[in-house]
């Protein structure tokens, strides 16, 4: 199940505006789009960022929906009045013409079973495209470990737009934040490791903030119990 994220330019005091756009929309148009799952947007500093999970075989699937429906097309008209588009990061080193985040590493392969009940937590940073491979190889290295399992992480996907690094967790807890701080409570020396390595090369977007996006709209499709 591939998730469509998109980051850009975002005034916090739009927050209800948009609100009321999506609820509009998920209210009336999204039972016609079965294939799509869930809807959650947050926003950061001056970031917006909007997942979109598709039940669909690939990313491409979903974009080419999203390109076709004339209902996806209005409501990406209707929130350009809010969302900005945002000039890459100083020094960036990748592709500017891409019109979504590209995923990079993903974790656990599999599908993940009963999305619409987990909850989600999105870290943004800033990341060069050479480090790529570094920040694969650490988080594969920790994944192959108990550390996802003690902190209840169900998956892991982390994405990379225009040098901004967005790392989507999905949690049964609904409260990440209480769910990050536990680890750091604990203190597992693997853990503190990592974040260590992935210091060096994954700098703050925002040096005064503490990197957790805040989540304002949430939209999930109805499941059985």
């Amino acid at each position: 199940m591939p998730s469509i994220v998109t980051v850009g330019t975002f005034d916090s005091d739009h927050v209800a505006d948009v609100s009321k756009i999506l609820q509009e929309f998920d209210g009336e148009a999204a039972s016609g789009l079965p294939q799509l799952r869930r809807r959650q947007v947050f926003h950061y500093s001056d970031l917006y960022v909007h997942i979109q999970d598709w039940d669909v075989e690939d990313a491409g699937e979903a974009h080419r929906i999203m390109a076709a429906d004339p209902r996806c097309r209005q409501l990406d008209d209707s929130l350009a009045a809010h969302f900005g588009d945002r000039a890459a990061i100083e020094g960036w080193d990748g592709p500017v013409d891409r019109p979504a985040a590209e995923r990079f590493y993903a974790w656990p392969a599999e599908h993940l079973e009963g999305l619409e009940r987990t909850y989600s937590a999105v870290i943004v940073n800033t990341q060069r495209q050479e480090h790529v491979p570094e920040v694969s190889r650490l988080f594969a290295e920790s994944d192959a470990t108990d550390i996802p399992r003690n902190m209840g992480t169900l998956r892991r996907q982390i994405y990379l737009w225009r040098g901004i690094y967005l790392h989507v967790q999905d949690f049964a807890e609904p409260d990440a934040i209480k769910v990050i701080s536990a680890v750091w409570t604990e203190g597992d020396p693997r853990f503190l490791q990592l974040v260590d390595d992935l210091t060096q090369v994954i700098p703050p977007y925002d040096p005064e903030g503490n990197s957790l996006a805040t989540r304002f709209y949430h939209w999930a499709a109805e499941v059985s119990a």
